[in-house]
């Protein structure tokens, strides 16, 4: 089994970003890799993201996303954005969520590596 490798831009708010996709239960250990870029990131217009790992861990709870300069929306530029890393276990659930604040979008990459 290789890399799976799942991308999108969030323009709203999502409890569960990875419920129904192929990463909804992970495959074998591995580790897990995401990238996260908002197109805002001002008092009013940003978005916060939250991980919870399978076994209740939190490494990741609110935490603002910087924004990319200049407003990209739908860019992750690898000189700006949130780059983070998790080892998790086969067959767990990976809670990833978002909670836009104003008007803002996220973009967001997340890379299962298999051990």
């Amino acid at each position: 089994m290789g890399p799976i490798i799942l991308s999108s831009v969030e323009s709203a708010s999502n409890a569960d970003i990875l419920q129904g996709t192929r990463l909804q239960t992970v495959p074998a250990g591995g580790v897990l890799t995401f990238e996260l870029q908002a197109a805002n990131n001002s008092s009013t217009n940003n978005f916060t993201v939250s991980v919870q790992m399978p076994n209740g861990d939190t490494p990741l709870n609110n935490v603002r996303v910087p924004s990319s300069n200049p407003v990209l929306e739908g860019v992750i530029d690898e000189r700006q954005n949130l780059t983070v890393s998790f080892p998790i276990m086969q067959g767990g659930h990976c809670v990833f969520s978002c909670t836009e604040t104003g008007a803002a979008a996220l973009t967001w990459r997340v890379t299962y590596t298999p051990a």
